[in-house]
């Protein structure tokens, strides 16, 4: 039904490389007050879709001479939204300052074009605050999609979030008091693990450390990493591995510190595997 009396104006698009098929999840688009007065007085429609929504008009006009009305009798040249999340985790799986509170920024202008599409990547701009109530400011300027509607198209604005990359560290408790031999980490991925080492936690256990060191690993929705715990024991004077836990669990990203003893500051992610 859109489709047939409504004209698209414009979309957004939200991808994150923390979610399955990069589709950003849990976000809210809101207008702004005097957008949403635009919004109600001209009647266009924001249309949500599965990666962001559309935005359309009704107009008989031109996309140029209908905007331009809109500035003359409000002053407007901006349709402007705010976006919030509903992940209460968003702020610790996203690469983004792990030690400021802000909002980030997007504006139409501020773009870098994907070659021969109309998708348009917008450029972040990371605001510090004291309060954080939106996740994100969005806008798209009327100058910018009039210059698309003479080059007869409909742009799609994109906006990209990285999952954040965490040092990985498995400590290892030996809950039944066996020997468990010697310690590896294998998996079929690059991925190395340095360790084990002794170390005693808070709560005076004592622990086998494996790190995953410089080599910071994405943190995701589902598992893209697949390690299973190796117990070595010698035997006969021959080396016999047995699989001491298959599918080591992958970090809740509720679960990290910050290491601020290196030139940069790593975010670090704890897991605690009884065996």
């Amino acid at each position: 039904m859109i489709r047939d009396r409504f004209h698209k104006m414009f979309s957004l698009e939200v991808m994150h490389t923390y979610y399955i098929n990069d589709i950003c999840k849990g976000l809210f688009y809101n207008p702004t007050k005097s957008t949403e007065s635009i919004i109600k007085r001209f009647s266009l429609k924001l249309n949500l879709t599965t990666k962001g929504f559309d935005f359309y008009t009704d107009t008989k006009k031109s996309i140029t001479s209908f905007l331009n009305y809109i500035t003359k009798v409000t002053g407007e040249e901006s349709f402007n939204f705010n976006a919030i999340t509903v992940d209460s985790q968003f702020y610790q799986f996203t690469d983004l300052p792990i030690n400021q509170i802000g909002v980030i920024n997007y504006n139409s202008s501020s773009n870098e074009v994907v070659s021969y599409t109309t998708v348009k990547v917008l450029k972040p701009e990371f605001t510090p605050t004291i309060e954080v109530n939106k996740l994100f400011r969005l806008s798209v300027k009327f100058q910018d999609l009039i210059k698309s509607d003479e080059n007869k198209n409909s742009p799609i604005y994109k906006i990209e979030f990285t999952a954040r990359d965490t040092q990985w560290k498995y400590f290892i408790l030996n809950n039944t008091n066996q020997n468990l031999g010697d310690l590896s980490i294998k998996c079929k991925s690059e991925v190395e693990f340095e360790g084990p080492i002794e170390v005693t936690l808070q709560n005076g256990e004592k622990a086998q450390l494996f790190s995953s060191e410089k080599q910071l690993l994405p943190l995701s929705e589902i598992p893209k990493y697949n390690f299973d715990l190796i117990s070595t024991i010698k035997k006969n004077g021959v080396n016999r591995n047995k699989i001491l836990f298959k599918g080591l669990p992958n970090p809740n990203p509720n679960i990290i510190k910050i290491d601020t003893n290196h030139t940069e500051t790593i975010v670090v992610s704890l897991m605690y595997v009884y065996v």
